[in-house]
């Protein structure tokens, strides 16, 4: 099976915060697991470089615009390398292969594409207009600003000629939303049945001349939302001479767009019809997941809450972050504090799940190994429990369940050894099963500790049915 999986691509008008890095992660996790489950996988994310918000931050910093974004972009690439980020892409929207990808796909749609005039209150930080209905006192619903009114001639896209479809997909869950209370809000919007054409162009005066043109037109540059949501396609090459990624990850494969819930819209019902008009499949699964309260406050940088990835690099490994965050509900806002963030990294990554393994090997140090035929114990079909139920939970994106029942399997593991004094009897049916449990606790963390789990693998060798037990040393979490 081929499956594309993505995150949405965040806006370069500041650093990266833990946000970001939350999202990175959580997509990272299920491309590796599906590589675990030996299935083919493309991974991609990118960096959103369009839009009047870029101009806006450039300015405010005494910076040209380019010169802005590519600094900002090379500070979200770094964590790439940082955190151990398996991406196989990483797209920019101000790339020459995503214009011409941008181009295409404006072809493709030109039958639903009209100019018309535009009047109403826009959000330069959510990149979009908001009805008054939408948005009482005129304040921005997501980031509690003023909105302004900006009156202009557009090019429109038809997105009312694609409503009922698009609703349709998602009843039918040929869109899958997770989780259902999305599914469900997504809905409600679709029968209200106020949504209107979408305007996808903006004045080259009014964006001061940054973003992509408009198709022989200069005078407007195409709207950062219909522009950003089309990296999609064009980081599998979709307009490029090669097209085959796009055919086999996206025409052919299951696509898994995971996205924050403040652009649900964007992509539950702007993205289907755009890609309904072009004749574009549309994608499977949207997973929303929620968002990060520090410490009971939302992250501001008024408030000064605002925690850069680089934050937890000062004095934790990155693997510690990467193990963290992947045991956060996904459909809940959830709270960060640095004493739980510490608490829990001294305690179940440290304490329990390292320290079972030093012990399983510590036990295996002093056994001849020889004589331990492990193929199979008593324990097998437990073992095989656990594995389903962690597939079933990550194939319904809830991995903080996924792992809290492998966590269980660590304590009833270091109580097993405990209760039967391992280290003493050296029985070897007890052996069998620790081996066993080893083995299948490497395979279910690896996603989350793939630099530790590996290396601990490779001092592993299973010759002949028989367990060979190497050297053992712990890096980088244990420290």
């Amino acid at each position: 099976m081929r499956n594309f999986i993505t995150t949405s691509i965040p806006y370069v008008n500041d650093s990266p915060h833990i946000g970001h890095l939350y999202e990175f992660i959580l997509a990272d996790i299920f491309a590796r697991y599906k590589k675990l489950l030996e299935e083919e996988v493309f991974f991609q994310s990118g960096t959103d470089e369009n839009g009047m918000k870029m101009v806006k931050s450039a300015e405010e910093k005494g910076k040209n615009v380019k010169e802005f974004v590519d600094e900002k972009y090379a500070e979200f690439y770094s964590l790439k390398d940082k955190f151990n980020l398996s991406f196989d892409k990483f797209i920019r929207t101000t790339s020459e292969e995503h214009k011409i990808g941008v181009y295409k796909f404006w072809k493709l749609c030109e039958k639903d594409i009209y100019i018309d005039k535009y009047s109403g209150f826009y959000c330069i930080s959510c990149e979009a207009y908001y009805d008054e209905n939408e948005a009482p006192n005129l304040i921005c619903p997501v980031h509690k600003k003023k909105l302004e009114r900006f009156e202009e001639e557009n090019y429109f896209f038809k997105l009312t000629k694609y409503l009922d479809k698009v609703k349709s997909l998602i009843e039918k869950d040929k869109i899958k939303i997770f989780p259902t209370e999305k599914k469900v809000e997504i809905l409600n919007i679709l029968r209200e049945g106020k949504i209107k054409d979408l305007s996808i162009s903006r004045d080259i005066k009014r964006s001061k001349g940054w973003g992509i043109p408009v198709p022989n037109d200069n005078k407007q540059v195409i709207y950062v939302w219909f522009d950003a949501l089309l990296n999609y396609l064009t980081g599998l090459g979709f307009g490029s001479k090669n097209e085959s990624l796009f055919e086999r990850f996206w025409q052919k494969g299951i696509v898994y767009h995971f996205i924050g819930k403040d652009i649900v819209k964007f992509h539950a019902i702007y993205w289907p019809a755009m890609l309904l008009s072009a004749n574009i499949k549309v994608p499977e699964n949207i997973i929303v997941h929620y968002h990060i309260t520090i410490e009971g406050e939302k992250m501001s940088k008024t408030l000064g809450n605002v925690i850069s990835p680089d934050d937890f690099l000062k004095d934790y490994p990155y693997e510690a972050v990467r193990f963290y965050l992947a045991h956060q509900p996904l459909f809940s806002d959830w709270d960060f504090s640095w004493q739980s963030f510490d608490a829990f990294y001294q305690g179940v990554l440290k304490k329990d799940l390292a320290n079972l393994i030093l012990r399983i090997f510590g036990i295996l140090k002093n056994i001849d190994l020889d004589e331990i035929d492990f193929e199979s114990t008593e324990f097998d079909s437990e073992f095989k429990k656990y594995f389903k139920k962690f597939k079933e939970n990550m194939e319904n994106f809830e991995f903080n369940l996924a792992y809290q029942k492998y966590f269980d399997l660590v304590k009833n593991l270091n109580q097993f050894i405990d209760y039967k004094r391992i280290w003493e009897s050296k029985h070897l049916e007890d052996i069998r099963i620790i081996i066993k449990g080893l083995l299948e606790i490497l395979k279910a963390y690896e996603p989350l500790l793939p630099e530790t789990i590996n290396s601990i693998k490779n001092k592993i060798e299973i010759k002949n049915g028989k367990f060979v037990n190497k050297k053992i040393t712990f890096s980088p979490f244990y420290k």
